[in-house]
């Protein structure tokens, strides 16, 4: 008998709670609140993904959520230069 690890969720590696985080979709950077999965939320969450992230802005601001999928670490998300542009 072989393990079926079809339905099984991807684990998530990105940014943790507390942290900076991009979201790629919005495309802008926040502070992480919280990762949920889908079916803990009592409203019409409307994402795509088993995981919804809720984030806010460094300094205030209006928070908003996105799937899980949509973060990347900032460091990642900024361009690099390359070595052959000078």
């Amino acid at each position: 008998m072989g393990v079926d690890r079809v339905n099984e969720p991807t684990p998530y590696n990105g940014p943790q709670p507390g942290e900076e985080a991009y979201d790629a979709a919005a495309e802008r950077t926040g502070i992480l609140q919280a990762i949920c999965d889908v079916d803990e939320l009592a409203f019409d969450h409307r994402m795509p993904g088993p995981l919804v992230a809720f984030l806010r802005r460094q300094r205030g601001g209006q928070e908003w959520m996105t799937d899980s999928r949509n973060l990347q670490f900032p460091e990642a998300a900024r361009p690099h230069p390359n070595p052959g542009d000078t």
